[in-house]
């Protein structure tokens, strides 16, 4: 049985299928190219390649997909069941809406999330899909919480705390912003035709 099988509210089958959505996109860009293509990078090696892209959404979603769990678990501690749809703040909606494609403002990988790319395409597609098995747990799981009131400290800021709700959207938005990327170094007149 197929994670889209089980019975979700729409909101959070949204997200799901979403996530799903980026594995197959991630297959499908990865699987015509071969290894130098996958590992090319533009402007001379300053910018990211399909395998960077990939890298990176897979580290990143493994730290952040943890940190939205911990909220998950806090809300399930207390005893918070859900009690709506998921429903991101202003500033929340303002956060995700910044991290959709096309990219309008480029912004500095965090060194902790920042691509090594030593690892083979194997390696990276695995830990890309290992990261995204564990963000659809979390999405399950956040169908018996109250997502709009969970909240856990950004893992980047501290300081910042965020809502499980608006983490699962910002997710789902994330891994579209850097599968666009990929696409872009694909559709370069300069990617190695081989």
């Amino acid at each position: 049985m197929t994670s889209t099988a089980t019975a979700l509210p729409p909101d959070l089958q949204k997200v799901l299928s979403e996530i799903e959505d980026a594995d197959r996109a991630a297959e499908s860009l990865s699987a015509g190219l071969s290894d130098a293509q996958f590992h090319w990078q533009p402007d001379g090696g300053r910018s990211w390649s399909v395998a960077q892209c990939l890298e990176h959404l897979a580290t990143i979603n493994v730290l952040y997909g943890g940190a939205v769990q911990s909220g998950i678990d806090l809300a399930r501690r207390n005893g918070w069941p859900r009690t709506g749809p998921l429903t991101p703040g202003f500033f929340g909606k303002k956060f995700i809406a910044s991290q959709e494609p096309p990219v309008k403002r480029r912004v500095g990988a965090p060194t902790k999330v920042r691509p090594g790319s030593q690892l083979t395409r194997a390696e990276i597609l695995q830990r890309y899909h290992a990261a995204h098995e564990r963000v659809k747990q979390s999405i399950r799981e956040a169908a018996t919480i109250d997502a709009n009131r969970a909240t856990f400290p950004n893992p980047f800021l501290g300081i910042l705390r965020v809502k499980v709700a608006t983490g699962l959207y910002v997710i789902a938005a994330h891994d579209r912003r850097h599968l666009w990327q990929a696409r872009q170094v694909i559709e370069r007149p300069d990617f190695p035709k081989e």
